[in-house]
Formats: structure tokens, sequence, C-alpha cells
């Protein structure tokens, strides 16, 4: 009888603790609280909390017809305003990256 509860036990404590150690490496710090907007020609990001960095990231569309390019802002801890003036002739998308 003490075999078998000590084997239970024994195999809950190490789905437990499997279960906490599967979690940890699945989460990640990143930005939160995080826009993104434009002032006059340049697009920024700001974030409000979190840890890691964000930046503004771009495509656009290149001078020359039918082709695309990418601009970013640079890498910056929540806080800090990233920003980038576009190059091209007009912005296709924005958005906030994070890592």
């Amino acid at each position: 009888m003490r075999v078998k509860r000590w084997a239970s036990l024994s195999a809950s404590v190490l789905l437990a603790v499997g279960l906490v150690a599967g979690t940890a490496g699945a989460a990640h710090a990143v930005p939160t609280g995080c826009s993104r907007g434009i002032s006059g020609s340049l697009y920024y990001t700001n974030c409000t909390g979190g840890t890691g960095e964000h930046r503004i990231f771009l495509i656009e569309a290149h001078w020359l017809p039918g082709s695309s390019m990418i601009t970013t802002g640079p890498w910056q801890p929540p806080g800090t305003i990233s920003s980038v003036l576009p190059l091209g002739r007009y912005v296709e998308s924005a958005w906030i990256d994070k890592r």
C-alpha cells in the first residue's frame, strides 16, 4: 500500500514540476501599452510598460514602380519613442515590432 501511495505522490510531483517548467520557458517579457501614430510626416511608436524593446516598422512603396522597401525606427525600451521618417512614395503598412 505504501508503494502505491509513494508512486502516486511521486507522479503528481513530477507532473506539477513538469507543468511549471514547461510554462516558464514560454513566457517572454515584451512591452505593453503600446500605440503608434503619425506626427506630420514622422511615424512613431510608444510603449508605456513591460520590458524588452519596441520599434516602428514600415513597408513603403519605393520610387521604382512595383517595388517596396522596409524602413524601421531604432529599438527603444518602454517609455521611449521610436520614430522614423518615411523615405518612399507612401507608406503601405505600419505596425509595432516588439522583442
